[in-house]
């Protein structure tokens, strides 16, 4: 344990802590998304659990996305194809795959042993909630690292307007200057 209040306050301000903050918060939100999904179509709709967490998945995806790249990191601009979309949904679709697997093994394990449907959703929904802990830190730091944290050098970004604009400028004759 740490007893430097200087090292302490600095890393509570710094861009690893705001980040991981607002991720845990974002993550929250599209949690809420994944979960009602999962007990209205498994709890409700008798729906198995892999089309369940499936279509959970995919619930609490959009929403994260959207938050993540916007609020989180703060991204703004055309969504990038290659840069951003591809690798955050490798990234997701990996964690969503760990989730729906450890999901739908918990309900086959099951099997019989509870009867009551509700019951049985109140546990599919605690497993799949918990089956994306795992994965949590491991996700924050691919997305960091691989998708949403770095530079935005897409020809729309805010750097290369500033460099077109002073490449502009540097084309201009100094006399005609204001």
């Amino acid at each position: 344990v740490c007893k430097d209040d200087g090292v302490l306050r600095r890393l509570a301000r710094s861009r690893l802590a705001r980040l991981f903050t607002r991720f845990a918060a974002g993550t929250v939100v599209s949690t809420a998304c994944s979960q009602l999904t999962l007990v209205l179509l498994f709890g409700l709709l008798n729906a198995s659990a892999a089309v369940a967490g499936a279509a959970a998945f995919v619930a609490g995806a959009i929403p994260n996305f959207l938050i993540h790249r916007f609020w989180t990191w703060r991204r703004s601009g055309p969504v990038g194809m290659r840069r951003e979309l591809v690798p955050y949904l490798a990234i997701i679709t990996f964690s969503g795959l760990v989730a729906v697997g450890i999901t739908t093994g918990v309900d086959r394990l099951l099997g019989n042993a509870i009867a009551d449907r509700a019951w049985r959703t109140a546990v599919i929904a605690v497993v799949y909630g918990l089956s994306y802990l795992p994965v949590f830190v491991l996700k924050f730091a691919l997305l960091d690292r691989l998708v949403f944290g770095t530079p935005d050098v897409t020809p729309d970004s805010a750097a290369a307007r500033r460099r077109r604009i002073r490449d502009s400028r540097d084309q201009v004759p100094t006399s005609t200057r204001a």
